[in-house]
């Protein structure tokens, strides 16, 4: 029965029946399963490693970095990833990891997101000793790092002077910063400062900044000494007074920046207190409170952007991400670390976008290395505007810096008539 009936129903008319059946199912299945098989003018998705110091010393800075990554996504994505020059789309990832601001995790990620995630290219580094730490592998690997620290070394051999080829940075470095507080030191008339550091790569670099360029100023470091970064007691503020220096350099991003500048304004007084660009946070002034008022620090302009003048080319750009980041965070206040990440990543992408598609991994990253030294030009960032070249990986003008006060709980600019 079963047999007569199978052979009924699929017999003479039935198996015409049976051939439309599959026909019309075979062309909704290739229909729904085009876009999977081949999606016009959509290409590799291109990937980027992103390490910050999410936690650890260099949270504070690390965690604004981090959720300007997550902005930079949303917008990627809202724009549908990012066209070549031959016009395919490629979506990217931005693979975001934390470092805990310590050099191995640093090193070891680096590796992973090279060798086993095949990034493109990194973005990589909240503070200098992490990113230094990152170098070796990146330069083997041969693949291009951009790196949110501001140490020198990072981008430039100290032995040779010779960039190194596959590393880049947008962030304005520790000589620029003291170039611009010995400006500003002369014009105040003081000769005579005392320069506490931080004992880390940041803090150190800080200080050889000084030394190279205070005396060429005319002032003279009459004591200098590091602190620990994690420590509650300060003996160096003793020796600060019997110094005779008019002014205290401090050498530290926050937390520990913020303890020195209490310790400083609560034992010694009657000084000037001059941070440099690292402490250029809304946490200096929440955990240092009354402590921060009057100090002066050179600043990248994203801090006080609502301040800059209308024809200032990096308003436009600063204002639109600060209004951005506040959405994103509830409302907090931005700091210049956070520009430090938007400028890293807009580099990247940028970059990214000279890629033709289909290249293997190993010439894809030589050509984003060839893209970050020949096409970044004029770029309006959030420090200035940035033209990178074979011999200059970050392209920072120093007039760039403005100097700022805090004045009343805020950062605002101190413009050079107001500075004595």
């Amino acid at each position: 029965m079963i047999g007569r009936s199978t052979r009924g129903q699929w017999g003479g008319g039935g198996r015409l029946r049976l051939a439309r059946v599959l026909w019309v199912l075979m062309t909704v299945l290739a229909v729904a399963a085009a876009p999977l098989l081949a999606a016009p003018g959509r290409g590799t998705p291109y990937k980027i490693g992103f390490i910050a110091s999410i936690t650890g010393p260099g949270a504070s800075l690390g965690i604004p970095e981090r959720e300007v990554a997550r902005i930079i996504q949303e917008r990627v994505n809202a724009e549908g990833g990012v066209a070549g020059p031959d016009g395919v789309r490629h979506d990217v990832q931005i693979l975001i990891n934390d470092d805990q601001s310590l050099a191995d995790v640093a090193a070891s990620l680096a590796r992973r997101l090279i060798e086993q995630e095949r990034v493109q290219v990194l973005v990589a580094g909240t503070l200098s000793g992490p990113s230094l730490a990152m170098v070796p592998i990146a330069s083997d690997a041969r693949t291009p790092m951009i790196s949110m620290a501001s140490a020198r070394a990072i981008i430039e051999d100290p032995q040779s002077k010779r960039m190194r080829p596959w590393l880049f940075k947008p962030v304005p470095e520790n000589l620029h910063s003291a170039q611009k507080q010995a400006e500003y030191l002369q014009a105040v008339g003081i000769t005579g400062v005392c320069h506490l550091y931080e004992n880390t790569a940041y803090g150190q670099d800080t200080f050889a900044s000084a030394q190279a360029l205070f005396p060429k100023a005319g002032i003279r470091i009459l004591y200098g000494d590091s602190f620990d970064r994690t420590g509650t007691e300060f003996p160096q503020v003793t020796r600060v007074r019997a110094s005779g220096c008019r002014a205290v350099v401090i050498g530290s991003i926050p937390p520990a920046a913020s303890l020195i500048n209490v310790a400083v304004a609560g034992r010694v007084g009657g000084r000037k207190i001059v941070h440099g660009h690292g402490a250029c946070s809304p946490d200096l002034i929440r955990t240092a409170g009354a402590a921060a008022e009057g100090t002066v620090m050179p600043c990248g302009k994203i801090l006080v952007s609502d301040q800059l003048p209308a024809n200032d080319p990096v308003r436009r750009v600063n204002l639109a991400l600060i209004q951005d980041y506040q959405r994103a965070t509830g409302g907090q206040a931005i700091s210049t670390f956070a520009g430090h990440a938007f400028d890293a990543l807009s580099w990247a992408l940028l970059a990214l976008g000279q890629v033709p598609d289909g290249l293997p991994l190993d010439r894809a990253r030589d050509a984003v290395r060839e893209a970050l030294e020949t096409k970044i030009k004029n770029y309006a960032g959030t420090h200035g505007v940035m033209s990178l070249s074979p011999d200059d990986h970050l392209g920072f003008n120093p007039a760039d810096f403005v100097i700022v006060t805090v004045r009343e709980g805020k950062f605002v600019i101190l413009p050079r008539n107001q500075w004595k």
